[in-house]
């Protein structure tokens, strides 16, 4: 598994994720965020979108998610796959591929309405990077 829940919280939802690199990172919590709404496994790549948001670290992190949860909400749909197109101290955009949501093919799971601040956290430990986000559920 790519991320782990954080399960020391009530009434919410939590990711961690362990990088190498900062685009993994973003990517890799997109993608968990997907994945706790539905089995990702399932999600073709047909459909591709991109999102961008502009704000200091660690807020980048959570405000890109949300952007991503905008785009489930607006459109139904759901990503498997991503790409970070640039990231800067302040500015991500990535490039988003999946579907819409189809309940016949597609699992559901969590309904996230956003990611929180509360504990949010984006730091460099060692080699690797760690990002958490809290979910408002």
């Amino acid at each position: 598994m790519f991320y782990e829940t954080i399960d020391d919280i009530t009434a919410d939802a939590g990711i961690r994720v362990r990088a190498e690199s900062l685009e993994e990172l973003f990517c890799r919590a997109l993608l968990a965020t997907f994945n706790e709404i539905t089995d990702i496994d399932r999600v073709e790549p047909a459909e591709s979108h991109e999102i961008e948001v502009q704000s200091p670290l660690p807020f980048l992190l959570a405000d890109i998610i949300n952007e991503a949860l905008v785009l489930h909400e607006s459109k139904g749909f759901v990503a498997s796959r991503c790409e970070i197109v640039e990231l800067r101290e302040d500015y991500v955009k990535a490039r988003l591929s999946g579907e819409k949501f189809n309940p016949d093919r597609h699992t559901s799971k969590l309904v996230i309405k956003a990611a929180t601040y509360h504990r949010l956290r984006v730091s460099k430990e060692d080699s690797h990077y760690v990002g958490e986000v809290i979910f408002d559920i």
